[in-house]
């Protein structure tokens, strides 16, 4: 397995639904400042979200400056005080956000597209995790996928349609499963025995912002085969039953 992201950190030009250049209005000095936003599909790297950066540098850096999931969102309206140009969000709890754009023309294609979104749940069935299988030299596919975790098998699909299997995997024959949040490189990574008959004796690491989340889903579902998990391992995030 490289050593690289495999094209990871690419993943959210793919995933761009509409991105600009905008004045915001801060919440806490109410000053309108320029800032690069952007409205990002659901991926391995998040949910649907409006994310903002200082501008387009920081977003090329991943420096985010903050973000807010469109299933958060209420209303998108026209923004009172200009609503040529100007957008006002709001968020569940009462928040508001508010930008303008510097023409009246990207001010209505940002007001459908979050339109579009607002409100709207991406979240997948349970046991669904939408992940990112890095490039390895044992499967012709890499990339975005859907992970799916059952009672017995850990299944990979090419999208949330489950119409193509990628590969799938008896949790039994799963040699070691490890995650570390702490280090927060959102990694999950799956070492098949040899009796693994999709795949065989096999590295696979996949990324994904859900990658405590399908490490827990294994872990119970592993417990549940194999009878008895040390504790230990489990709650530093890896599991390997020759330890």
């Amino acid at each position: 397995m490289n050593g690289d992201d495999g094209g990871y950190q690419g993943v959210e030009q793919s995933i761009i639904l509409k991105k600009g250049e905008v004045r915001m209005k801060s919440r806490r000095l109410g000053i309108w400042r320029k800032r690069y936003v952007l409205l990002f599909a659901p991926s391995s790297k998040g949910p649907t979200r409006f994310v903002k950066y200082a501008d387009e540098r920081g977003f090329k850096e991943e420096k985010q400056l903050s973000f807010f999931r469109m299933q958060d969102v209420t209303t998108v309206v026209r923004l009172s005080i200009n609503d040529e140009q100007g957008i006002t969000i709001s968020l569940a709890g009462g928040e508001i956000r508010q930008f303008l754009c510097f023409d009246a023309n990207e001010a209505e294609d940002w007001l459908q597209k979050l339109q579009t979104e607002a409100g709207k749940s991406d979240s997948l069935p349970i046991g669904l995790y939408r992940a990112y299988l890095i490039p390895n030299n044992f499967l012709n596919f890499d990339g975005e996928c859907v992970v799916e975790v059952t009672a017995d098998h850990v299944n990979v699909y090419e999208d949330v349609t489950k119409s193509r299997k990628v590969v799938g995997m008896k949790i039994s024959c799963i040699r070691r499963y490890t995650s570390n949040p702490e280090r927060r490189n959102n990694n999950l990574l799956i070492e098949n025995g040899r009796s693994q008959e999709d795949v065989g004796e096999s590295l696979l690491l996949f990324k994904s912002y859900q990658a405590e989340d399908i490490f827990k889903h294994l872990d119970r579902s592993a417990k549940r085969l194999r009878g008895s998990v040390s504790s230990a391992n489990s709650s530093n995030g890896s599991y390997n039953p020759r330890q």
